[in-house]
């Protein structure tokens, strides 16, 4: 379930993250938020987002398609992408969006394909990355994403080869970081830009990328976005000085529009204490929410109907493997099967990332509307999957 008072609120906030960068970089410069469909593609989301002012970005035909369908130009798309096909890179060319590829053979593909055409390219800044784990951590030696400084001759060389324009430049450090990270986040932001100055002539679009967090555990503070505007500002607008080609900086919020929004409603099928540890069996598994199984992540969880006695347990799914964990060493009341149970900060890399694995459908989705104060205001935008539509596609 999303709550649309919460969506709204989360792009107001990114809104006026840009208006304070655009208002304090004199207004000649333009500042866009792209919000990164990855983290939740459901259009009655991305309907909000444009209705907030927000653009968008996206990484696949799919997500191009519903931005489409969603009423974005594609002005207010960006396609960022990370090892695709030729096919794809004509479907998004012929879509009109500008493109940004993120290594040299890549660019090399769409200049056989769309030569004398204009391009982004994804450069990988050096710095260490920064994220709430090493698999999101998408700068430094060790990703797999962008060029290096010591590569970007030879991506100049291959530009030229086939005449194409590199109108902008890319660069993401990594997918959630908080107040904490701020000073990581803005010393890779400097040294991406020193490499723009070094090695690229007349750029006019500077992506930096996402990564604003959202608090996961109760001691952990929101992110301040105007300590982050503050820290910023100084570094771009001496940029724009010492490089005056420039005239839009890009930003790619992802998570911090859904995450919070969203809660994933499911119910306790099992209770259980053995060796020493109390297990509460759920049918919320690592199918519908893989986070916490595939990045050991946090998310709270509630029992709002419970009622027991205080216990410290481990939270569980129904997927037959040991890493389908929800959470652990939670102090909980002691429930009872058939009681609700509630996962939250789920709106963002949830669903998106929910799989048919053992064979169970997707759950429904539903937006609470304004303050909704009655059912009526709860309203349905995906259905259930039926096992009947999970065996579409499959030839007997």
């Amino acid at each position: 379930m999303y709550d649309e008072g919460v969506l709204r609120r989360q792009c107001k906030n990114i809104k006026d993250f840009e208006r304070k960068l655009s208002s304090s970089l004199g207004g000649t410069i333009k500042v866009s938020m792209h919000y990164s469909t990855k983290a939740n593609s459901h259009p009655a989301i991305l309907r909000i987002a444009k209705e907030e002012g927000l653009k968008v970005d996206c990484m696949s035909p799919m997500e191009l398609y519903i931005n489409q369908r969603c009423g974005f130009a594609r002005s207010e798309m960006l396609y960022v992408c990370n090892n695709i096909t030729r096919t794809e890179m004509i479907l998004a060319y012929e879509a009109g969006v500008l493109f940004c590829l993120d290594s040299i053979s890549q660019v090399e593909t769409w200049g056989k394909a769309m030569p004398k055409t204009e391009i982004m390219g994804r450069i990988n800044p050096g710095t260490a990355g920064v994220g709430h784990s090493q698999k999101v951590v998408t700068s430094g030696k060790a990703t797999k994403f962008g060029i290096s400084e010591e590569n970007l001759p030879k991506l100049l060389e291959v530009a030229e080869q086939y005449g194409l324009r590199i109108v902008g430049t890319h660069q993401h450090l990594g997918s959630l970081f908080l107040n904490d990270k701020v000073p990581s986040y803005i010393y890779g932001v400097k040294a991406g830009l020193e490499i723009v100055k070094n090695h690229f002539k007349n750029i006019e679009i500077i992506d930096l990328g996402g990564g604003f967090g959202v608090p996961y555990k109760p001691d952990e503070e929101q992110l301040d976005l105007d300590y982050v505007a503050e820290e910023l500002l100084p570094i771009l607008r001496k940029f724009t000085e010492e490089y005056p080609s420039v005239k839009e900086f890009k930003f790619e919020p992802g998570r911090y529009i859904p995450c919070e929004a969203g809660e994933i409603i499911g119910t306790v099928t099992a209770i259980k204490y053995e060796n020493g540890i109390w297990w509460i069996g759920t049918d919320i598994g690592m199918n519908k929410l893989v986070r916490p199984s595939m990045y050991d992540s946090y998310h709270e969880i509630s029992l709002p109907q419970s009622e027991g006695k205080m216990i410290k347990a481990n939270f569980c799914g129904n997927v037959c493997e040991s890493g389908d964990i929800l959470g652990k060493d939670r102090m909980v009341k002691l429930p009872k099967v058939g009681d609700i149970v509630i996962v939250h900060n789920a709106g963002a890399y949830g669903y998106s990332m929910a799989s048919n694995y053992t064979g169970r459908p997707r759950l429904a989705e539903v937006m609470k509307k304004g303050k909704a104060h009655n059912e009526s205001e709860y309203e349905l935008i995906r259905a259930r999957e039926s096992t009947q539509e999970m065996f579409k596609g499959i030839i007997w």
